[in-house]
């Protein structure tokens, strides 16, 4: 399982890694990251390669109800461009809002918001990296969750 997550976390290490000298202090941080521990990671498998995955959270970082938050969306550096990202939030977002009684998706955006606003995301102010996505347009935010 270590092996496993590793690689997960190493999707990210060109993008959060930066300012750490190396990769096994990198991956401590990971392994222990309270954070990491609190959600549920869910990964897009493509001719058996683990090529993108994401974390989800729901009950903590002010997340009210059954709202969830996608954390740390991140594809292998061989794999990107392909759109496995999209695919892989677009997955998620679906199978939430049909299988659970999620009604809004958070997440928040340190790419820029155009990428998130291409898959239906909206953001929560002109100033703001958290964005959402609602199940319908009568439902009603009731909150922003802090940075997850």
């Amino acid at each position: 399982m270590k092996s496993e997550m590793d690689s997960i976390y190493l999707m990210g290490y060109d993008v959060w890694g930066d300012d750490l000298n190396d990769i096994e202090t990198y991956l401590n941080g990971c392994r222990n990251s309270k954070k990491y521990a609190l959600g549920e990671w869910y990964v897009l498998i493509v001719d058996g390669l683990v090529v993108s995955s994401l974390i989800m959270y729901h009950d903590q970082f002010k997340l009210t109800g059954s709202d969830l938050g996608i954390g740390s969306i991140s594809t292998s550096p061989n794999f990107r461009k392909n759109g496995y990202a999209k695919d892989l939030v677009n997955l998620m977002v679906s199978q939430m809002f049909a299988t659970t009684e999620t009604e809004i998706i958070f997440l928040h955006s340190d790419i820029g918001y155009q990428f998130y606003e291409q898959l239906g995301f909206n953001r929560t102010s002109s100033v703001s990296e958290c964005m959402y996505k609602k199940k319908s347009i009568d439902v009603e935010l009731s909150g922003i969750p802090t940075y997850f």
